[in-house]
């Protein structure tokens, strides 16, 4: 009867450890089932749920592009430079694109002598722009542009430089496509290397007209 109730107790025992360990086992996998989900969507999507972008919330909201001219100051005279640019427009405020322009008209220096060449300019680069309000039918726009350039010097060749250009303006929605920017600023210019112009020379004050057509949705 004691070897009989001896085994009844050594069953029970084990029953209840199995019990246990089964109980201890689920636990533990389960929370960490749940850990590694957790994990893998916090890697895939941002707090709101969505996927996350180089450039973070701001969405591609339109495309723009046209043509530009305007006057830039050489020596004591005014120079026409007409060019063009297409880019992309973000959160309806920024806008990244890149464009080309050249200048129309024969350059001078700034202190000109009866020696002093003509020079033909040209430039391009990235353009960066920030137009807040552009809801608005008038809003102020601030404009960017860096890239490298070139010089062709009348019986010396051609230099290359880098060319860098700030503007503030306004800009008119006209239509839905159609966008007229009025914008004023500075061109800065280095490394021109030549005798017989400078970057001072090429470097100047800038008051430019453009067109803008696109869509922005």
């Amino acid at each position: 009867m004691r070897l009989l109730f001896f085994f009844f107790c050594v069953f029970t025992f084990s029953a209840l450890q199995a019990q246990d360990v089964s109980v201890d086992y689920d636990g533990p996998v389960l929370a960490y089932q749940a850990e590694d989900a957790s994990e893998a969507l916090d890697l895939g999507l941002n707090s709101r749920g969505r996927e996350r972008t180089l450039l973070g919330d701001l969405d591609l909201t339109g495309a723009w592009g046209g043509p530009t001219y305007n006057y830039s100051m050489t020596g004591d005279d005014w120079a026409l430079v007409r060019g063009g640019f297409g880019g992309l427009e973000f959160g309806e405020e920024f806008f990244i694109g890149y464009g080309g322009w050249k200048g129309r008209e024969s350059f001078t220096v700034d202190d000109p002598v009866t020696t002093s060449p003509q020079f033909d300019f040209k430039h391009s680069g990235l353009i960066l722009a920030y137009a807040p309000f552009s809801d608005n039918a008038i809003h102020p726009r601030i404009t960017t542009i860096f890239g490298p350039g070139k010089v062709d010097v009348a019986g010396e060749g051609r230099d290359r430089m880098l060319v860098g250009q700030a503007m503030v303006g306004l800009e008119l929605n006209l239509f839905q496509w159609f966008r007229i920017g009025a914008e004023g600023g500075y061109r800065f210019s280095t490394g021109v290397d030549s005798e017989l112009i400078s970057d001072r020379d090429v470097s100047g004050a800038i008051v430019q007209l453009e067109a803008r057509f696109g869509f922005s949705w």
